[in-house]
Order: C-alpha cells, then structure tokens, then sequence
C-alpha cells in the first residue's frame, strides 16, 4: 500500500474516534429533552456511534480492497504467506487472535461437537459458550449427534493447520491433510515427524483434550499415525488433486479455504461441486468459514477474500444436490477494533450427500 494509501486509512481511523466524540457531545443534549431516563440516552448514544463506526468500516474496506489489482489467489501464497506468522497469530491459544474474539474457541468446540460428541465434561465457561452458539443460529434438530465414523477423511486446504481434524481423527482410518502452498505442506510434514523447529500445537491439542476428555499424547500420536499423505490441492480445478485420484471419501472437510481461493462466486460453486465429487455417496462434508469478509491480514501481508452470504452459500448446497444438516454462526464481535480482518461472522456446517 502506498503513503496516499495509508494516509487515507490514517485519517478514517482518526474519524472514527472524532466520531465517537462528536456523537456524545452534539447529540447527548438533544436526545435529553427526548428520553425518560439516562439508560435510553445511553442506548440510543451506542446505537448511533456504532452507525457511525460501521459507516468508516465500510470505507476502510473500499480503500484497502482497491490496493488489490487482482484477488490474491494460490500463486501469491507461494511467495507472500508466512506460515509460522499465520499460526503463530491465529493458533497460539484456543481462542484464537484477541481481535477476532473466541473464533478459534466456537470452531474447535463445532468439531468436538459433531465428531465427538457427549465425551466432554462442560466447564462453567464452556456452558456459557454453549448457551451462545444456541442464540446463533444452531439448528436444535441435529445438536449433539455427533461420532461420525467412516475409512477415509479429506481436509481440503489445510494451510499449516491440524487443528480442522484433530476431533476427527480417532473416528477415521485413514486422513488426507492438503494445500496449495509448498511452505504450508511442508510445516505440515515437520510437525508430523517430530522435526526440530516444527509448529507448537500443544496449546490447541490440550484444549480439544480437555473438550473430549483425552490424552494429549494420545490424540497426537492418533493423529500423526492416521495421516497418510499430505497432498498439493487446488480447489479451482474439476479434481483439485489432480494428477492424482482420490478414493471417495466418508467425509470431506474444508476450513478457510474456499473463500481465500476463489476470486468470484462462479468458482466457489465449481469448488464446491469438486469438493463434492471427492465423497462417496451418503459422505458428509464439513466446512469453516467466513460471512462478509473482503481481507484478511497475516504479519502485515494483505490477502483478499471472496465476500459470502449463508443464503449465497445456502444455495450452491442445494444446487449441488447436498442436504444441510446445520448451519452454525457466531456474529464478529467488536469490529471496529478488529485489525487482521474484517469479516462478519463465522460459520459452520455440516452438509450430507445424497446416497445412490
């Protein structure tokens, strides 16, 4: 970004608090004369600096998207994505980034959830957290089944990351961990032979573990002994592994991938369709995303991303034949001052396709 570039996001950030200022002082006397009791004006201050806010948020995504000539897509990871920021940032504790407030928490917990359910011991914080994912957009019919079981399991861009299986990998014999990039296959590889200088997950396996009520020693060395390969992907061709054929698999899962390599919403679907031509009939695919992102940010590396909608996502489901079992959202809190991205909410869901 250029010294124009960054002058201008400067001076919105700088709005952004005059704003807040110029909210209270201005309109605080007005809304006197208007409301009862202090409370009111107090909500109704809130509501009308959160207008203000989200007004410069949207103009700061306007100016860094224009910075991006075209969408940052495999070919840019090669040479700009640092994989150890990235986890060192994202994955450094259970609740993931402080400013993206407990995403990594609601994602761990939906995988418990729908692999291992009814093995964990809830916590005073886990209940509360729980009692949360109910308020966003559960669907109370399926919550809770869990144990899905199966041969083999894809993760369909992985990045550097185990965490999207760690739930998972006791209930399948077989794993398919993947990427585009070479530095995150390879990060990937040293950790599943015990190299020196490998990637810290302790942190993320001893949450998953007191979850489900494991042995970190144990889920590790499940996991490293149920990982078969480790696979170059590219979710914009017909076989994203292509030269190589891939048995069909029980389950497919996909974190955080789809969105950050399909530059328009024509090749999401045909990612989509890919993904569901890697499952056997009845499989169940499992995706974590992003609604209403347009960047994301990795040790001061800009990288795009495709903006999505559930009802967008919703549709190309169901075009592609799938059944959707859950759609889980937690709502991005406190946007404002959220500086690695600026995404809407999370989501989570389990889709089923249909058996021949």
């Amino acid at each position: 970004m250029d010294k124009g570039g960054l002058g201008l996001l400067a001076t919105l950030y700088q709005y952004i608090s005059v704003s807040r200022d110029y909210v209270a002082q201005v309109w605080k006397p007005h809304l006197r004369f208007r409301c009862s009791s202090e409370d009111s004006i107090t909500l109704l201050l809130q509501y009308l600096q959160q207008s203000f806010i989200l007004s410069y948020i949207h103009a700061i995504r306007v100016v860094i998207m224009s910075e991006f000539t075209t969408f940052t897509e495999g070919e840019f990871y090669e040479g700009h994505f640092d994989s150890r920021a990235y986890v060192k940032s994202f994955y450094s504790c259970s609740s993931g980034h402080a400013d993206e407030k407990n995403y990594l928490t609601f994602v761990l917990r939906c995988l418990s959830r729908v692999f291992s359910a009814g093995k964990r011991s809830l916590s005073i914080e886990s209940l509360s957290l729980t009692v949360l994912f109910f308020l966003n957009n559960f669907d109370t019919d399926v919550c809770f089944k869990g144990e899905h079981k199966g041969k083999r399991l894809i993760d369909v861009g992985s990045g550097p990351s185990i965490h999207s299986v760690l739930s998972a990998c006791e209930h399948y014999d077989e794993i398919v961990l993947s990427d585009f990039a070479n530095n995150n296959r390879r990060e990937i590889e040293k950790w599943l032979k015990n190299q020196e200088g490998s990637l810290d997950w302790k942190p993320i396996l001893q949450y998953v573990c007191e979850l489900e009520g494991k042995s970190l020693s144990d889920l590790e060395a499940t996991l490293k002994q149920r990982v078969k390969k480790v696979l170059k992907c590219d979710v914009r061709l017909e076989n994203p592994f292509y030269p190589h054929t891939l048995e069909p698999a029980d389950c497919v899962i996909t974190s955080l991938c789809l969105e950050a390599a399909c530059k328009d919403i024509q090749t999401y679907c045909r990612a989509l369709h890919g993904l569901t031509e890697l499952l056997r009939p009845g499989g169940l695919l499992v995706m974590i995303g992003v609604l209403g992102e347009s960047f994301y940010k990795v040790d001061e590396q800009l990288f795009s991303c495709l903006r999505l909608s559930r009802d967008g996502i919703e549709e190309a489901l169901r075009g592609l034949g799938l059944s959707i079992q859950e759609f889980n959202i937690l709502p991005a809190e406190d946007r404002e001052n959220n500086s690695v991205s600026d995404f809407e909410a999370i989501f989570h869901l389990v889709a089923r396709k249909p058996s021949e």
